[in-house]
């Protein structure tokens, strides 16, 4: 009887040790991912904010310091005045030690054909020509059969550009003899001609964000099995053996062995039961014996 009244705490016990870590993984476990996802997201933000410094600021160095004395000295070379040509070559270079960044300068209109916008960027660029305040855009979307997390910003053609996207009939034979004549001319001055992507794989974030789950949960389950295994042997120890015992001397008392003590050693509860049982041999042992003096 003993047994089975330990075995069926016990398992009371283990059970609510057991929902209490189901629930505490059912809280814990998407609160963490979708905190963690959302941590990795604004640092994905600040990286695409840095990539685009950079990018303007090539853009801007090309545009202020190189581009006016070459062109005073008739010098042609076009990384060289296109701020647009310069970060496409630099950002080849830069993706091959980076491979999960993107920087693009795109158009529907360019010279180099490579350069023609497609999927997502072909839609950032009409969005910025719908909307003429529209300066930023950070999203996801597909761009290249990857799902990913883009900062997109519109490329205005100012009168520089029209030195090699002005009137195709007018234009410097370097420009036309490398990339012909039948795209990358016709710009107007204002107008959105292009777009500035730089891009992080959604996919990278989101397993930043399941790995960061995992490991959490490894955690908790780490610290539920310490839990479990600590709090088991101390409910052993504290209230199973000393009821085990009580129930002992009771089943023994029921039997008339009323020679066997219950001395309690605590102050708590069991303890006091403890105390109760042994008060209650004591009156038995002492009713016997003036049972048996009477006689």
């Amino acid at each position: 009887m003993a047994t089975q009244k330990q075995v069926s705490l016990l398992r009371k016990f283990n059970g609510m040790l057991i929902l209490f870590y189901l629930v505490s993984l059912l809280l814990t476990a998407p609160a963490v991912y979708w905190i963690t996802r959302a941590q990795t997201y604004e640092t994905a933000h600040q990286e695409l904010t840095l990539l685009v410094d950079m990018v303007r600021s090539i853009q801007g160095y090309v545009g202020q310091s190189l581009r006016a004395p070459l062109t005073q000295m008739e010098v042609f070379h076009s990384p060289a005045l296109s701020g647009a040509v310069a970060i496409n070559l630099i950002s080849n270079h830069f993706q091959k030690v980076q491979p999960n960044y993107y920087i693009r300068f795109t158009s529907d209109n360019p010279l180099n054909p490579q350069n023609r916008s497609r999927e997502l960027e072909l839609d950032l660029l009409q969005r910025f020509r719908s909307d003429p305040n529209l300066t930023e855009l950070v999203e996801s979307g597909m761009l290249h059969g990857r799902s990913t997390l883009v900062s997109a910003r519109p490329n205005r053609a100012v009168a520089e550009c029209l030195n090699c996207h002005g009137d195709a009939a007018a234009m410097r034979s370097e420009i036309t003899e490398e990339y012909g004549t039948s795209s990358g001319f016709g710009y107007t001055v204002g107008r959105v001609e292009g777009v500035m992507l730089v891009g992080v794989p959604i996919g990278h974030v989101n397993e930043i964000a399941l790995q960061r789950s995992l490991a959490v949960i490894g955690i908790i389950t780490l610290l539920f099995t310490f839990l479990f295994v600590a709090a088991n042997l101390l409910v052993k120890r504290t209230i199973i053996s000393p009821l085990v015992a009580i129930t002992s001397m009771a089943q023994a008392v029921s039997k008339g062995q009323l020679e066997h003590k219950l001395e309690p050693q605590r102050n708590d509860e069991i303890g006091a039961l403890a105390h109760a049982f042994e008060l209650m041999r004591r009156s038995l042992v002492a009713m016997l014996k003036r049972n048996r003096s009477s006689k």
